[in-house]
């Protein structure tokens, strides 16, 4: 999500110029891909960007062109990347696929942008179809907004608004992106969504180093210690807030399907109070504790949390298995755990894959006329 934030930055530099830009993004995909449907890049007048499209092959070629390619209005730029494709040989790319990129100008006040902003900020979902074909038709959008209510759409067909409507009011339901075709049409119907929010309980050295990496990929921190000389925001300049834990904290802060938790006070008595708190919850996607499996243990037969000691959620000990030693390598070992349970992924080595390194593990098989999620289609 640090990418996002880079976007939003340089349309804010835009918006402030009254500036336009190029809104460049990944609508499809076919075989192998760098990015997925939905990553994206922002292109001003003077080639300054942020965002990608891909893993660097084709930045170059939209940041000299983007500008050209819309001067009629929106398009869709295919990039066949293919051994047979029409530009594989002229970039050297190894992809094997072909992406399909929406190239648009956008103006400050743009509905887009506005609506990534707003989702961030709301902390709530938010939805958009983007009509892909008829030709005719692309560039139209219909947007639904983070309070599920508000529609807005650029459709002239009142019909085809109408059962976009319901096809985005379930890609936001369900939070799922995926490719949508019927009758001729076809849309890229995303879910914008808030970043990841992790609430670290405990302000130790090893906590430093991990809100620090958390950071780094855009996600909201928030640390908290019922130590005072441990809570202070000169230790967590990173962190968006550092505060003194107090009894019954957790029941006041605000909690989501993005917010997860850590406990690592290395106290017995504080990580007591913190997971009998978070048992009391039942919206956190991921609850990880630091420590020794039986250290966990004797605090939940202590306090009696039986339910939070069953959870799926609960991550004792906390992190992946890579051998971690030490703050930094912990918190690197933490935060890929907490990646993977976020994408619904199992956080083994790719190379014991079988099939798709972008499908995940719930996917379902593409059917025609249903929504396809692009996770299991774009390879």
């Amino acid at each position: 999500m640090a990418e996002i934030e880079k976007i939003l930055s340089l349309w804010e530099q835009c918006e402030t110029a009254g500036e336009e830009a190029v809104l460049a993004t990944v609508v499809k995909t076919q075989g192998s891909s760098y990015r997925l449907p939905g990553a994206r890049m922002l292109i001003t007048r003077n080639g300054l960007r942020a965002g990608s499209v891909s893993g660097g092959c084709l930045e170059d070629d939209l940041v000299k062109r983007a500008w050209w390619f819309t001067e009629s209005g929106a398009m869709i730029r295919r990039y066949d990347t293919t051994p047979d494709g029409e530009i594989a040989a002229e970039y050297g790319l190894g992809c094997n696929g072909i992406i399909h990129v929406l190239l648009e100008r956008i103006r400050p006040g743009d509905v887009v942008m506005d609506l990534v902003r707003e989702t961030r900020a709301s902390r709530s979902p938010a939805a958009i179809a983007h009509l892909l074909s008829p030709k005719e038709f692309v560039g139209s959008r219909l947007m639904i907004g983070v309070n599920g209510d508000t529609v807005q759409s650029t459709l002239a067909d009142a019909d085809l608004a109408a059962q976009l409507q319901t096809v985005a009011q379930t890609a936001r339901t369900e939070r799922a992106s995926f490719l949508w075709s019927e009758q001729g049409g076809e849309a890229f119907v995303e879910t914008l969504t808030p970043a990841i929010r992790l609430l670290i309980f405990g302000a130790g050295d090893d906590a430093v180093a991990l809100a620090n990496l958390a950071k780094h990929f855009g996600w909201e921190v928030a640390v908290y210690d019922g130590r005072a000389h441990y809570a202070r925001p000169d230790r967590f300049p990173m962190a968006d807030s550092v505060a003194v834990r107090h009894p019954g904290i957790i029941s006041h802060l605000p909690l989501d399907s993005w917010t997860v938790a850590v406990t690592m006070s290395h106290s017995y008595s504080q990580d007591l109070q913190v997971l009998t708190e978070l048992s009391a919850t039942s919206v956190l996607t991921y609850i990880g504790a630091l420590g020794p499996r039986k250290r966990t243990e004797q605090i939940f037969e202590e306090a009696g949390l039986v339910r939070l000691a069953e959870s799926s959620s609960l991550h004792s000990p906390m992190g992946l298995d890579i051998g971690a030693e030490g703050p930094d390598q912990v918190a690197l070992a933490v935060v890929s755990e907490i990646q993977a349970v976020m994408n619904r992924r199992n956080g083994g080595p790719l190379s014991k894959r079988d099939g798709s390194i972008h499908a995940r593990e719930d996917d379902a098989p593409v059917a025609k006329g249903k929504p396809a999620l692009l996770t299991g289609v774009c390879a």
